[in-house]
């Protein structure tokens, strides 16, 4: 198609006017390909036997520097400047996890349980039904340490539902406790709620299973993975890379027919009921109709003995 040299000016004065990273950073392809490398070696370092984790993962971070030809300190200085454009280092983490899962997958392996889930749609007994971002960035700091979600009922959830929140993680820590607080908390009829809690401290899968309710609607489904902070806002390196995030609903066929089994079961006897109460009004009513001329006679024996004294 052609195009107009308007438009094409207009097309190169809208890239040039794109926000771009200071050349004193490491550029965004650079720091994919450094990033990749980073947690590849987080993960050789892990896997290299027993011995002092923490000294393998930074000999082999070392290296990774080496590799990429930048400095410890260039590392640190982009890193921070990434933070104050969290954006820009979401779609980079996004590329990295992309190419780690690629490679896996290249490799035979699979990424723990997380691909189980990936092919079920948002219909069946076994759905994810996750329809946000798959991926987030969180670092240490207000407004940047936490993901919440909210998830309402419709029709497609049933009596008996369980659920699971799955997501895969990787980390960059310099220093400092590592914790992350993952939620889940469902809300029923009658304003029951069922919460389960759990705690990610280390790369790889994370796993959150919430029981079924076997007797109550659900109403709403709601959720965080708040990133643990020590309250020292310091440029070390510290964030949190989630992704792959899935929602699996599991429908429980045996709870829900039992429920609508006792729906039916109390939708009969509750006309039963009422139709042996009308019964019993009934027979009442007829009763005293058969006890009328009793009535009568009840009524009028005043005047008999009035009658009987003239």
């Amino acid at each position: 198609m052609k195009r107009s040299p308007l438009y094409i000016l207009l097309l190169l004065m809208a890239l040039a006017c794109k926000p771009t990273v200071p050349s004193e950073y490491i550029q965004p392809s650079e720091l994919e390909d450094l990033l990749y490398d980073y947690h590849v070696a987080e993960a050789m370092a892990k896997n290299d036997g027993a011995g002092e984790i923490d000294f393998k993962r930074n000999l082999y971070f070392q290296e990774v520097l080496k590799k990429h030809h930048v400095t410890e300190a260039d590392f640190d200085s982009s890193l921070v400047y990434y933070y104050s454009h969290v954006d820009k280092l979401k779609e980079i983490y996004s590329h990295v996890s992309e190419r780690i899962a690629d490679e896996a997958k290249r490799l035979g392996t699979e990424v723990g349980d997380i691909n189980r889930y990936s092919q079920y749609s948002a219909s069946g007994d076994t759905a994810n039904i996750w329809t946000a971002t798959s991926h987030v960035l969180l670092i240490p700091r207000p407004t940047k340490n936490r993901f919440e979600f909210t998830i309402k009922a419709d029709s497609t959830f049933r009596v008996g539902d369980s659920f699971m929140f799955q997501f895969m993680t990787e980390h960059i820590w310099q220093t400092g406790s590592k914790d992350a607080v993952v939620c889940l908390c469902a809300a029923y009829e009658g304003d029951s709620i069922m919460q389960v809690v759990s705690h990610s401290s280390v790369s790889g899968i994370v796993q959150l299973r919430l029981p079924a309710n076997r007797t109550q609607k659900f109403r709403e489904l709601r959720g965080f993975i708040y990133l643990t902070s020590d309250g020292e806002e310091t440029d070390s390196r510290k964030l949190m890379f989630v992704s792959q995030i899935q929602l699996i609903r599991f429908h429980n066929k045996e709870i829900q027919e039992k429920y609508e089994q006792a729906k039916q079961d109390s939708a009969y006897k509750a006309p039963h009921s009422m139709s042996r109460g009308d019964i019993s009004d009934r027979q009442q009513q007829d009763t005293t109709g058969r006890g009328a001329d009793e009535r009568l006679r009840s009524q009028s024996a005043p005047f008999r003995r009035g009658g009987g004294k003239h």
